[in-house]
């Protein structure tokens, strides 16, 4: 797929499997998006990358036990 390529960081509001079809709502700041070329490729089709580590899909408390835990 050739086209424009859009990075910008987002956390998921919303990640659904509902009869084969997945929902994925990402929330972002406006300020890091440029938003004229959301615009332009809305009405196309897309193909999207999500990238994430493992220690921020972890929450606070579950990331210090981990470490705790490598420390011993």
């Amino acid at each position: 797929m050739h086209g424009k390529v859009i990075q910008f960081k987002a956390d998921t509001a919303i990640f659904q499997v509902k009869e084969c079809v997945v929902n994925i709502q990402l929330t972002a700041d406006a300020r890091d998006i440029a938003l004229d070329q959301l615009s332009e490729i809305s009405s196309g089709p897309v193909m999207v990358n999500l990238e994430a580590s493992q220690t921020e899909l972890l929450p606070d408390n579950e990331e210090s036990k981990n470490t705790d835990a490598n420390n011993k």
